[in-house]
């Protein structure tokens, strides 16, 4: 059946000296740099997260400074067009005033021109229709 003898024991102590020795040389320094190299990637990733968020921060703060920066700007351009909207309409009534009185006036000279065309017909048909009744009746009237 089974023999324990002498070898089995030697072998025994020898697996445990293998062990005790692969523990402080092998197994020790391999955990010990995985958990230094664990510790520093989590205080990487920590330093990225905390910098991802002060970039937020910063470009928001970047906005609200642009927005507020152009904010006059905006207002001024605005006030601009309102005036130069003003004046154009101010330039529109002004020429639409000048035309007013300038129709006005035509129609003051045509209708001055209309009579006096009137008057000379008025008068030149008295004296064509005396002509014409002479000629007719070959007398004078």
């Amino acid at each position: 059946m089974l023999d324990f003898n002498s070898t089995l024991l030697i072998q025994f102590f020898n697996f445990l000296i293998l062990l005790i020795l692969l523990n402080f040389l092998l197994f020790k320094p391999v955990l010990k740099a995985l958990d230094k190299r664990s510790t520093v990637l989590g205080s990487a990733f920590d330093k990225a997260e905390h910098l991802k968020e002060d970039v937020k921060q910063l470009e928001k703060s970047y906005d609200e400074g642009m927005k507020e920066r152009k904010k006059p700007f905006l207002e001024q351009k605005d006030s601009a067009l309102a005036e130069a909207q003003k004046a154009s309409m101010h330039l529109i009534e002004q020429a639409r005033a000048e035309l007013s009185k300038e129709l006005e006036k035509v129609k003051g000279d045509v209708e001055r021109e209309s009579r006096k065309v009137s008057d000379a017909l008025k008068a030149e048909v008295g004296k064509l229709s005396t002509e014409v009744a002479e000629k007719i009746l070959r007398r004078s009237l």
